[in-house]
């Protein structure tokens, strides 16, 4: 049976095709840096077909978007988000001993 170029298209895409792992880490990365061009492309062509991946990039850009607004209300000098002293240095010796036990 012969193979028609729908089929040997679907083959081409399908070898460069990313998975959704990959796909999640380029959303990620995107938010921090640009994209090369093939990368981004790949993410283009993922987020085309799984509707999980795009779900997940509206997530990141609302998340991004919500710590945007946090960073521009609250400065270091007024925020009343700040941890006590004591709260640090608790949480600084719970880490040290937890990276010891490890």
């Amino acid at each position: 049976m012969a193979k028609g170029p729908g089929y040997r298209m679907m083959v081409f895409m399908s070898k460069r095709m990313i998975a959704c792992d990959e796909a999640s880490f380029l959303i990620s990365l995107r938010e921090d840096r640009k994209l090369n061009f093939r990368k981004w492309w790949q993410l283009k062509m993922h987020l085309l077909t799984c509707h999980l991946c795009r779900k997940y990039e509206r997530q990141i850009v609302e998340l991004d978007h919500s710590m945007e607004v946090y960073r521009e209300g609250c400065s270091h000098e007024s925020c009343s988000h700040q941890l006590s002293s004591d709260a640090s240095s608790q949480i600084a010796q719970a880490v040290k001993g937890g990276l010891n036990a490890n």
